[in-house]
């Protein structure tokens, strides 16, 4: 009888102490998660804005428009106060700055690339950026578009009438070495300068220009006309993606084959055959258009500014 009474109060004994473990340890769980609910709080309301270093952005006007232009300086530019850098153009200032600045932050500190201000120019500002792009990207009406199109000659004279006079203002600046650099209409938009304004920058990096708009309207002007353009000296860099055609394409464009096309258009030209027109045509194996310009602008940007060893 006593035994019995002895092994039902153990049982009890071990019950009520399984039952303080369990509550023990949910107090304890509890208290970690508020504990690392309140970290998470503590970061959160600690946490500020990042922004690229050595960087301002201003506001230019175009008569009744304003347009943010961000400038990006050189890691060494307060302390070499003699020194001119070149200046490297961008459109899709908020797309194109972020990889630019990105890609070149190591070669350029580690002096593997020499240095340069990056500007970087944006869409109207108070517009849907894909209707201030469509619109100062495109050298042509096509009215078979929605949006505006074919104001890049009033864009163009922004760039040259604006933004680089007042770079060349604030900054120390070699003029003899300006780069435009652009991304898809961005690309078109520089192929555009080159064939109006070719002397108006020593550099273009071109990554995967639309060609193909208005029935490829830019690309016959440079077949019709590009070889009489006078004596050119600059450095043509065209980044295409391998993929950029057929089925990859939107509307199946073969925007590989106009690359190739626009390629062979400067090469014929007779500052091509003089050495003094400089060309580079870079097919990116399995790039399709939205993964090709970050490849299209480190490999320009070394093509152009890397340092001989």
């Amino acid at each position: 009888m006593m035994n019995r009474v002895y092994r039902l109060v153990g049982l009890l004994c071990c019950g009520y102490l399984s039952l303080y473990s369990s509550v023990v340890s949910a107090e304890n769980s509890h208290n970690t998660q508020s504990k690392s609910a309140s970290q998470w709080a503590d970061a959160y309301a600690s946490s500020t804005a990042v922004s690229i270093p050595r960087t301002q952005q201003f506001m230019l006007k175009d008569a009744s428009r304003d347009y943010p232009v961000m400038v990006k300086l050189p890691k060494d530019y307060q302390q070499n106060s003699t020194h001119y850098y070149p200046v490297i153009y961008m459109t899709d200032s908020m797309y194109s700055l972020q990889v630019v600045s990105g890609a070149t932050r190591f070669p350029m500190n580690s002096n593997v690339m020499h240095q340069a201000i990056l500007v970087a120019i944006g869409y109207q500002k108070g517009s849907k950026g894909a209707s201030s792009r469509i619109r100062d990207y495109t050298p042509s009406h096509d009215p078979s578009w929605k949006l505006n199109t074919g104001e890049a000659n009033r864009h163009l004279h922004f760039i040259r009438d604006t933004v680089m006079p007042f770079v060349e203002h604030q900054y120390r600046v070699d003029t003899q070495q300006n780069t435009l650099m652009g991304n898809s209409l961005g690309g078109l938009f520089g192929a555009y300068v080159l064939l109006e304004q070719p002397t108006l920058f020593t550099n273009y990096v071109l990554g995967s220009p639309s060609l193909w708009f208005d029935n490829k309207h830019l690309l016959q002007r440079f077949i019709q006309g590009f070889s009489q353009t006078p004596a050119i000296s600059a450095k043509v860099f065209i980044g295409i993606g391998e993929l950029e055609r057929p089925p990859y394409t939107v509307d199946n464009h073969q925007m590989v084959a106009d690359a190739q096309t626009f390629y062979q258009i400067l090469q014929s030209h007779p500052s091509a055959q003089t050495g003094a027109l400089q060309l580079k045509l870079l097919v990116i194996p399995e790039a399709d258009h939205s993964m090709a310009f970050p490849t299209t602008a480190i490999h320009g940007l070394s093509w152009l500014f890397k340092r001989a060893d």
